[in-house]
């Protein structure tokens, strides 16, 4: 059970520590997806982190994560569990001034129809296994992304540990998928597989 909460609290505070996706990026794989150039902001739109995807706690929340972090192995199930709940409370809402902004993005991609040939649809997630081997983050660290061209799944299996620069135009919309409620929406005007 403490095992299974404290788990709860290291997903719940994901968000809000070290950015995960600040990529140390050798190359860019040019042609497999779009037009591989990452430094043209004109074409790829505002370079953002998943931390400009969540709003600042408040400064409860702000200790509350601060005291899990220092103390978690001290703190009784009640008090975690209390802590969790006030992270939590804050922790899935998405930032507003970001609707309609085209952005680019560093995340792993994960397909919602494991069984076609060319998957279209993805989430976007911060981290390798997020919706997959391990509980999803919190909402606002999932963008659904609906991409018109399409990737083979083929290629996405060979890459499904590597990150990917997603660019297009963003929506702080939520919806639902089967895989987990996202916090935003983006329809990707292009895709490039990153490596280290």
């Amino acid at each position: 059970m403490r095992l299974g909460i404290v788990l709860a609290a290291s997903l719940a505070l994901a968000p809000f520590a070290a950015p995960a996706s600040a990529f140390e990026i050798n190359e860019v794989v040019k042609g497999l997806f779009g037009t591989g150039e990452a430094d043209d902001t004109a074409a790829t739109g505002r370079k953002i982190t998943w931390e400009d995807l969540a709003p600042e706690l408040s400064p409860e929340a702000r200790g509350a994560a601060a005291e899990l972090n220092a103390r978690i192995d001290s703190m009784s199930d009640d008090e975690i569990q209390s802590a969790i709940d006030l992270i939590n409370a804050e922790g899935g809402a998405i930032v507003e001034e970001l609707d309609g902004e085209t952005v680019s993005i560093e995340g792993y991609l994960v397909p919602l129809d494991f069984e076609s040939t060319e998957a279209k649809a993805f989430v976007l997630v911060p981290y390798v296994g997020a919706c997959i081997h391990v509980p999803p983050p919190p909402p606002n660290q999932i963008i659904f992304v609906k991409y018109d061209d399409g990737i083979e799944m083929e290629v996405l299996e060979r890459n499904l540990w590597t990150p990917f620069r997603i660019s297009g135009d963003l929506r702080a919309a939520s919806a639902v998928t089967n895989l987990a409620e996202v916090g935003y929406q983006l329809k990707a005007t292009d895709i490039t597989v990153m490596e280290f």
